[in-house]
């Protein structure tokens, strides 16, 4: 998987997770439906077990680690303990200026 262009897309969700975090399998749909709310957004679920190397290469070191690039830069970091309603209202402010 190539994370780097991955994190250049125009607006790019990426969802760390394992296989065994049920939190994580509760939270990834609510994500994922998020990401349809903005027009050219991308959502990768990536499976840590699957892609060891996801974990240095995207810093995620707790599951679900949630991040968002645009066009390569990073900007909205969370991990662990996820609100939906406060990544909803972050995203929204960045999308607006894009």
């Amino acid at each position: 998987m190539d994370f780097e262009k991955i994190k250049q897309e125009k607006f790019s969700f990426v969802y760390l997770t394992t296989k065994t975090c049920n939190v994580c399998k509760i939270l990834q749909p609510k994500l994922r439906k998020l990401a349809n709310e903005f027009d050219d957004a991308t959502f990768h679920k990536i499976y840590l077990e699957e892609f060891p190397e996801a974990t240095g290469d995207f810093m995620a070191f707790a599951v679900p680690t949630f991040v968002v690039y645009v066009e390569g830069r990073e900007v909205l970091r969370t991990a662990r303990h996820i609100s939906i309603d406060n990544v909803r209202e972050k995203l929204s402010r960045l999308y607006g200026m894009l």
